[in-house]
């Protein structure tokens, strides 16, 4: 039975109850603990994953990591002593949420910049990391219109963040998507609800990771370097406080 997502609903759900399915042995030594529900963001789509505790009457098990299989089933894997049948407390890690958070955001705001700018480019991967922050495009930019590019995306986005924002969560078919978002992607994973959020009336986002219900959460964007090769321009981007 697939793990419900309670991330997936509420920007800013950290706590939640549920109840232990499964506590297995894994080949580390560590422990790994499916719930039929979960707060925690297992890692997918260029986002690390929650930390955490999960506390049952027992003890307190800490979680170290948390993965979504191809089934839709979570894994919270750690140390501690948890056994099916517990009901537990979930206590994700605050300050690790917001900075994964905000770094997961901003991708979004440079696809927006660039959008904005008429840029013409194609999003692709991108990863939201504090040691590593970059989106992929398909694009081909020539070094000496690099400079101008990069001030053009820092400012955009700068201003969309100041700006401020209300964003909503929505649930559909991947059919419906391209009424609200101007890409998307032809590998939407399909082991969880396919669903986009709105940044703001006017840009759409298949997404499901963990996103800021304003864009001033963000803070101040820094594009830290472009660069093209084989047809891919990749730009490297810093939140302050953060990279």
């Amino acid at each position: 039975m697939a793990t419900e997502l309670l991330y997936l609903n509420d920007f800013d759900v950290l706590t939640a109850s549920a109840c232990v399915l499964v506590a297995d042995p894994v080949d580390d030594g560590r422990v790994s603990v499916v719930l039929d529900r979960t707060c925690f963001y297992p890692r997918g789509g260029g986002q690390d994953w929650d930390e955490g505790t999960i506390r049952a009457t027992a003890g307190e098990f800490a979680v170290t990591e948390v993965r979504l299989d191809e089934n839709g089933v979570v894994h919270h894997i750690g140390t501690g002593t948890l056994n099916a049948g517990d009901e537990v407390a979930l206590h994700v890690d605050g300050t690790r949420r917001s900075l994964n958070t905000r770094l997961h955001s901003a991708g979004h705001m440079v696809d927006l910049a660039v959008e904005r700018l008429g840029l013409g480019w194609v999003p692709g991967k991108g990863a939201h990391y504090p040691h590593m922050s970059f989106v992929e495009y398909a694009a081909t930019v020539v070094p000496e219109s690099v400079e101008g590019i990069s001030a053009g995306i820092q400012q955009t986005a700068n201003e969309v963040i100041a700006a401020g924002s209300h964003n909503e969560i929505r649930f559909m078919p991947v059919s419906e998507m391209g009424a609200y978002c101007r890409n998307v992607p032809d590998n939407i994973p399909t082991n969880k609800p396919a669903r986009i959020v709105l940044y703001g009336p006017d840009f759409g986002v298949p997404c499901g990771g963990t996103h800021v219900a304003d864009v001033q959460e963000i803070g101040t964007v820094s594009i830290t370097r472009i660069k093209s090769k084989k047809g891919i321009t990749k730009v490297s981007y810093a939140v302050d406080g953060i990279n």
